[in-house]
């Protein structure tokens, strides 16, 4: 599985989680994101390892050193996505009720797309 398709079904989940109102499904989302950002045992590479074996392509970066700090863009994504959605939908849902349905959307179209700009600006920023 590839993070496009991982992200496809994140933002499907969420909208449907979002659509239905149904808070469970959005605090495991969180709990998997959190858990995700800070192990790195992120759910594609487990996936594509069970299929493939240990040489699936995508699970170790090609020259860990190349960045200016020793961290990955996706594992900032999924701290900042699990951030967002703790922040507006458990602190301040009724003032911030937008953003989990814009995180959903814009974790669909990078699905979609294959542009995730927040991956994007963080390796811009330097993480690998």
């Amino acid at each position: 599985m590839s993070e496009r398709t991982f992200r496809l079904f994140q933002g499907i989940y969420l909208l449907v989680a979002l659509f239905f109102q149904i808070d469970m499904m959005i605090y495991i989302f969180i709990g998997v994101f959190l858990f995700e950002a800070a192990t790195n045992w992120r759910v594609p590479i487990i996936i594509s390892r069970l299929r493939y074996g240990a040489k699936a392509a995508g699970a170790h970066p090609a020259n860990p050193d190349s960045s200016r700090f020793g961290f990955e863009a996706e594992r900032m994504l999924r701290i900042t996505v699990a951030l967002l959605l703790w922040v507006s939908f458990i602190m301040f849902p009724e003032l911030l009720w937008f953003v989990p349905w814009f995180v959903a959307i814009m974790l669909l179209l990078a699905g979609i797309t294959k542009i995730c700009p927040m991956v994007i600006f963080y390796r811009f920023c330097g993480f690998r």
